[in-house]
């Protein structure tokens, strides 16, 4: 009978979880509340992760000026950027000076510390969804913001909703040997909390909105994500109480090895959102 030592089989895998109530291609960002006071609404909302492919081309490099951060796009119009630049200083006032979408982020980052969160005055009337921006200039009301690159539009929560996510900060699977790698699960407790009664949609998927969440770099072992009896990348319908009632919901990862792994230590970036229906 052949025998391979079990020290060398030894693999510790290791997920980390970022949670957050909507997702955007480059920027996550999470879309936190509308506040009204008086006659004014303002929306809160934060930049969970930001992520860039290397090498594609910045679409404001070499503009006179150039502006990039998180704001509203309207039904009626693109955002001015005047809350969100000016009123608020969320966002990095010379990004024409960076070539590549990759270092327009690692200078907002170098700017901000992410996570990092932003509250500033909105439309609401028109107001659509949240998203992250470039513009040559600010101006109060509509203007002529643009979407960065690849970013998608979340839905805003409802005037005064107010909703979170809470998952661990990671799943460990511990030391594994190579025959208990693969379709090994583990599961955790995960929690939403809404100011308003409604229904919402929980999702889990890799950082580039896939559903295989690499471990390693050769992409040979991977996990997915189910949140209840749903895959994540679908999403899971749940219908949230009133007055921030945890609604509790299941997170099971399943890894998945397409060649035996060598020993050593794993692990890859997932996000789990929340998306208003």
């Amino acid at each position: 009978m052949y025998y391979i030592k079990k020290s060398l089989l030894k693999l510790a895998a290791l997920l980390f979880l970022f949670s957050a109530p909507y997702v955007y291609a480059g920027a996550y960002v999470m879309p936190i509340s509308i506040d009204i006071e008086g006659n004014q609404t303002y929306t809160t909302m934060e930049i969970i992760a930001w992520t860039e492919e290397e090498g594609i081309l910045n679409p404001c490099y070499g503009w006179n000026k150039c502006y990039v951060g998180p704001d509203v796009q309207y039904q009626d119009g693109p955002p001015g950027m005047q809350g969100a630049c000016n009123d608020t200083d969320s966002c990095l006032t010379n990004a024409q000076l960076y070539p590549t979408t990759a270092d327009v982020m690692r200078a907002y980052k170098r700017k901000f510390s992410l996570p990092f969160k932003a509250r500033f005055p909105i439309m609401p009337n028109t107001s659509k969804c949240v998203g992250l921006f470039y513009a040559p200039y600010t101006s109060p009301g509509f203007g002529n913001a643009q979407q960065y690159r690849g970013s998608t539009c979340g839905k805003l929560p409802p005037p005064r909703q107010s909703c979170s996510i809470d998952v661990p900060a990671e799943i460990s699977y511990g030391e594994l040997t190579a025959s208990e790698v693969n379709n090994a699960t583990r599961q955790v407790p995960g929690y939403v909390r809404c100011k308003l009664a409604g229904e919402i949609t929980i999702l889990g998927m890799s950082k580039d909105r896939q559903e295989k969440i690499y471990l390693d770099s050769r992409q040979q072992l991977y996990s997915t994500l189910k949140i209840e009896d749903k895959k994540g990348i679908d999403g899971k319908r749940i219908f949230v109480e009133k007055g921030f009632t945890p609604k509790r919901f299941t997170l099971t990862s399943q890894l998945h090895a397409l060649s035996q792994p060598k020993a050593g230590n794993y692990e890859g970036t997932a996000i789990v959102l929340l998306s208003y229906n």
